[in-house]
């Protein structure tokens, strides 16, 4: 035991007060078992509350990038549903292994994706050209990228997946010619 620990001498008017107070504590607890039940809910009711609290956060982050939307019912309960935004994150896409559906005959337009995503999103924007490049398409610029297949849904689920603000960030748009046309069939076609 080390030196000066619970000598007599030792004992202070706080340390006796405290060694009072859980005696008397684990006395009432003996005789009133609903004491200790009680004293565990207050304990853990600031826990459950932080918990709640986070929750609350995190839905309305998911209510802010319109992903979900509440709505109140009649009998006064809230129903949480999932925008059109949150139902492309939750197709079942792999994002490892997507690819585009080639209709069996070309329609003969082409789909030009072009994109210019703020230098602060780096990293989602190198991610979003490396599954431009992995789906298929074709680079016609570093950020403009060609496909004569139908990709809309593929590129409004990289942007949610990546966190790009497709409205602002990301043109998708059809054309009957392109430059480099005989190149591309190419590409696309043999």
């Amino acid at each position: 035991m080390p030196r000066g620990f619970l000598r007599r001498d030792n004992l202070t008017k706080d340390t006796l007060l405290r060694l009072t107070a859980m005696g008397v504590l684990i006395i009432t607890a003996g005789i009133s078992p609903f004491l200790l039940n009680r004293l565990a809910k207050e304990y853990f009711k600031d826990k459950i509350r932080k918990t709640i609290q986070a929750r609350a956060r995190k839905l309305r982050e998911l209510e802010k990038h319109k992903l979900i939307s509440f709505k109140e019912l009649d009998n006064g309960s809230v129903r949480i549903e999932l925008t059109h935004r949150g139902k492309n994150l939750v197709r079942l896409y792999n994002l490892e292994n997507m690819k585009l559906q080639k209709p069996k005959r070309w329609d003969g337009q082409w789909r030009i994706i072009i994109y210019d995503i703020p230098t602060h999103q780096r990293k989602a924007s190198n991610a979003f050209r490396e599954k431009l490049k992995q789906l298929g398409l074709f680079s016609l610029q570093k950020s403009v990228w060609v496909s004569p297949y139908e990709c809309l849904s593929e590129i409004e689920f990289l942007a949610t997946v990546f966190d790009i603000d497709i409205n602002r960030h990301i043109c998708y748009f059809f054309a009957k010619n392109i430059p480099h046309e005989k190149e591309i069939r190419e590409f696309f076609f043999l």
